[in-house]
């Protein structure tokens, strides 16, 4: 009867740890996606993507200006 709930508890961990979200997805997370502007008013969008953390910082502040061309990632 002690081996029963003994397996039945390692049966429910071993589910649990396959089933429960891990920690990484506790962080601040968004969807972002490319955003050109050729400086003519004319914006080219880019697929989104799922970032997460510090690299969801790093895509909020970066902005790439190539003559009249501005490329940034917009962020939900």
């Amino acid at each position: 009867m002690k081996r029963k709930i003994l397996r039945s508890f390692v049966g429910l961990v071993v589910l649990a740890a396959f089933t429960l979200p891990s920690c990484e997805f506790l962080e601040d997370c968004a969807t972002c996606e490319s955003v050109t502007d050729d400086g003519s008013g004319n914006y080219t969008y880019g697929t989104p993507l799922i970032f997460c953390g510090e690299t969801l910082e790093e895509k909020r502040n970066e902005v790439v200006e190539v003559g009249s061309t501005t490329t940034y990632w917009s962020c939900n």
